[in-house]
Parts: C-alpha cells; structure tokens; sequence
C-alpha cells in the first residue's frame, strides 16, 4: 500500500518531466534513467518527482512543472450543472494564483475553486474549459462537455383564481405562478455560512408562507424570508436546498454546493454549554446578528482610520499630483452635459449630482482596492420608493452623519464610498447629492428584467429598481470595470474606464 502511495506522489511529477523534457532531450540510459544530456553535452537535466533542475555551466537553474488539474464527473440536475475536482500547484516553489471557469455560453468567465455548480439559460451541449494559474506564469487547461436538458418539471393541475371573487381584474380566472426565487452569493464566514436572496409570490393575491433550508448536515431551517445563517460542526462539501413555499402550496426550489475547508476557525458557542460547535437552539438569534452587526462596524471603523492617516500623511509630505492613486488617462466617452439633462429628465435628480457619482464610479471601475478589481452600484433620487424597495444588508455606515457631511458632491466623502465599495449592496443617494445608505439589498421583482447576456445580479437588481421607481442606476462591472446607465430598467448610456 505505501509503495502505491508513493508512485501516485511520483506521478505528476514524471509525466510532467515526460512531456515538456524529453521532448527535446536525449537520454543517456535509454529512457531508464533519471539524467539526460542535451546535444553538445554543455547541459544536462536532473529530475526529481516534482520539480526538474537544469544545470547549465556549472549554474542551476529550478523548473517547476504546472499545476495539477483533476476534473471529476460533471453532475447534471435539469439545467445545473455541478463541477467537481482538484487543483494543486505543481511543486512546493510556487503558489496556486487563480482557477478561471468559462462555462461555454458566452457569460462572463468566473474565478473560484471547486466544487462548483453553474445554472445554464436553456438545454443544449458545452463545453466546460477550467485553466489554473500558477504564481511562475505555468497554466494547465481542462475542457469538459456538458449536456443539460428540458428540466423535468411534473405535471401539476392548473391552479385558477377566481379574479371576481377577490376583486383582481383580467377575466373569469388566471393561473397561478409558483413563488419567485433569486439567490445572491452566500457569504462564508469560518464555519458560518449566510444565505442571501430575495422571495416573491408568482402572482398577485399570494403570499409567502416560509423558507425552507436544508443545509445538507442533517439540519434544517424555517424562515419567514431570507437571509438565513447555519454554522457547520466540520468542513467538507455541502449541496444546500433552499425552498420557498407560498400560500397556494406551490414552491421552488434552488441549490447550492459549497465547499467548506479544513483549518477555518469554529466559534465558540456563547452559551458556554460546549467550547465548540453549532449554536444550541436555546441561543437567541438576536445575539448572534448583534455580535455580527458589531463585528461590521469596528472594520468599518478600522477602514475610515487607516483612510484617515494616509490622506494625512500624504497632504503632509506634499506629494505631487501627479503621483496620486489615480491613475490612467481619462476615458474619452463620457456624457455630455446634453446627455445628462437626457438621462435626468423626468427625475428628481440634476446633472450636477449624477456627474460626481459617475466620477467616483469610473475611479473604483480604474483603481479597484488594494490591487484587486471589486464592483459596485448607486442608485440615485426617488429615494422614498427605493427605501420601499430595499433592505439594508449590514448596518449603514451613513447613518446619524449630518448631510452636510454626506454630500456626493464633496470630494472627502468619495474616498469613503471607494472603501465601503467591499461591501455587498448598493449605494443610495438623494436627488439633492445626500449619501443616503450603502450596503442595501434591492428586493424588487426581477421577472420582467430583460437584459444583454453575460450581466449579474448586480445588474438585474439595478435594472428592476429603475423599472418601479423614477431613480438612475449606476453599476460597476467588477470584471473590466464597465459602468453602466440604467433608466427605466434598460441601460441607456456605458462607459469603458
């Protein structure tokens, strides 16, 4: 058994040396051996089970094979499909970088590990391509063919309304649509996994009942609405089900595979009746959401001190402009004065507060944070109805500031909403320039969204809000920095940074 362990260790390393050595070397013992001597015999190469050196006048010189990529078998569920498998670097010099995914129907490529599921538009064949790069630049690619299907969705009798009876109009009766599910991306804390998203009835006069969470440790959760929060005992794969169930007794149901790993912390439950573990059902939810709640605002604290002191330490050594965070040439396709009036009329909005919100919008979609690309979007006037339509994600770090010193149109306040950018949510600003909230969560229906392949949820929720208020969207695309208009529900106006 240990010498079969040791030939799968040995494995990678050899068919690396086999496909990228010896195909320009000739073996001194016949294939045999471990060492090869180029022509001239001024080099030769030494291999080992996981990196290969070259020794070339009396220098050695390190390669590192590429990554290790191992697909498994793809599982289909109607139109999800569930990746699995590995990936690990190629030796112990370098580091893993990033796992690109594209999905072979023209959305956008994501970054993240396995496993992994992808929800396909509509039933067809593609092909899966997964690249892994590694920190020296060495990549190795996969490709897997997929075959979704019509999902099978059973044949249930029609469920009527009596629109006469409940005094909704449109004729003698109408079908009733199951509830409509939208989920965002779970956010994962150590052991704690939050689940957000957004449930509506499927038709007028309905209501929902519950949520149902099955989180695939033998625990389950009943909810009035989402988010939902469920810590789990160990790491290790968990295909989550969530069901919305409305008053009709129709319900939808969506999954989710995540892939917790081993050496995350478990909090200790606050009891104190075990040191580690899931919280025990006499707990109060309320305790757990406050200790959350307070955890945000002491970075949020944290993140406006250190802004603070650079902004400080800057102005004070009297660094030139020209050696600002800011940086690249201005984009040439910015709107006009006139295309402002257009995209502000009939609004409460005027051009002289969208402008400074697409400034601060174009300066995240060029600089990111900290060297890495995030995105982000504002939704600005009507801000009554857009409350309406909204709820707040984490506490809102605006909240209790005189709007004096909330005003988009103050150059201080920009470098706040760069940091809280991190943040899950939108921006919300007054047609008077008034930084409202950040960190909200649109609720809005988004059924009747109909936008360019490709756009995220960030997208659709802009996209909806602008459909049932008189407000301007501005989104930042998180890859490649695109910011988008939106009035009405449709984009009117992009602008590349």
């Amino acid at each position: 058994m240990a010498i079969v362990c040791f030939v799968i260790l040995l494995l990678p390393g050899v068919v690396f040396a086999g496909s990228t050595i010896n195909s320009t070397t000739n073996n001194s013992s016949g294939g045999q051996g471990t060492t090869s001597f180029l022509q001239g015999n001024t080099s030769q190469v030494v291999k080992t089970d996981l990196i290969t050196r070259t020794v070339q006048n009396n220098q050695t010189f390190t390669v590192n094979p590429p990554p290790l990529l191992i697909l498994g078998t793809p599982r289909i569920e109607n139109l999800t499909c569930t990746m699995y498998g590995t990936v690990t670097p190629g030796s112990l010099n370098v580091t893993l970088m990033s796992t690109r995914w594209d999905w072979g129907d023209s959305r956008t490529p994501e970054y993240h590990g396995f496993p992994y599921s992808h929800v396909y538009n509509r039933p067809g064949n593609y092909t899966l391509t997964i690249t892994a790069l590694q920190s020296d630049g060495k990549n190795t690619t996969r490709s897997s063919n997929i075959s979704v299907e019509k999902p099978d969705i059973p044949i249930t009798p029609s469920v009527l309304m009596n629109n006469s009876d409940q005094g909704i109009p449109g004729g003698a009766g109408m079908r009733m649509l199951p509830p409509v599910l939208t989920l965002l991306e779970p956010v994962i804390d150590g052991m704690n996994v939050t689940l957000n998203g957004n449930l509506n009835a499927g038709s007028p006069g309905i209501t929902i009942d519950s949520v149902r969470v099955d989180w695939n440790d033998g625990n389950f959760t009943n909810s009035t609405d989402l988010p939902v929060t469920h810590q789990y005992p160990a790491p290790g794969i968990f295909t989550i089900a969530i069901t919305g169930n409305q008053s009709d007794n129709q319900s939808t149901t969506k999954r989710i595979t995540l892939d917790l790993k081993e050496g995350t912390a478990i909090r200790p439950d606050l009891t104190g009746s075990t040191p580690l573990g899931p919280p025990q059902n006499d707990l109060p939810v309320f305790l757990f959401i406050l200790v959350s709640m307070l955890i945000v605002v002491v970075i949020v604290a944290v993140i406006q001190l250190i802004v603070h002191r650079r902004r400080k330490s800057r102005y004070a050594m009297d660094i030139p402009a020209a050696l600002s965070p800011r940086q690249g040439p201005a984009p040439g396709d910015l709107p006009s004065q006139n295309d402002l009036k257009m995209i502000c009329s009939g609004t409460d909005v005027t051009p002289d507060i969208l402008e400074p919100v697409i400034q601060v919008a174009m300066e995240i979609g060029r600089e990111g944070r900290e060297g890495q690309a995030i995105g982000t979007s504002f939704v600005v006037g009507d801000t009554e109805k857009v409350l309406g339509h909204s709820k707040q994600f984490v506490l809102n770090p605006f909240q209790g500031h005189h709007e004096a010193k909330r005003q988009i149109t103050d150059v201080e306040i920009r470098g706040n909403i760069k940091e809280f950018a991190q943040l899950d949510g939108a921006f919300l600003i007054t047609g008077t320039g008034v930084v409202e909230a950040a960190g909200r969560c649109i609720t809005v229906d988004m059924s009747k969204v109909n936008l360019p392949g490709g756009l995220g949820s960030r997208h659709s929720s802009i996209a909806g809000i602008t459909q049932v208020t008189k407000s301007i969207g501005v989104v930042v695309s998180q890859s490649g920095g695109l910011i988008s208009i939106f009035r009405d529900g449709k984009i009117v106006y992009t602008i590349n940074p």
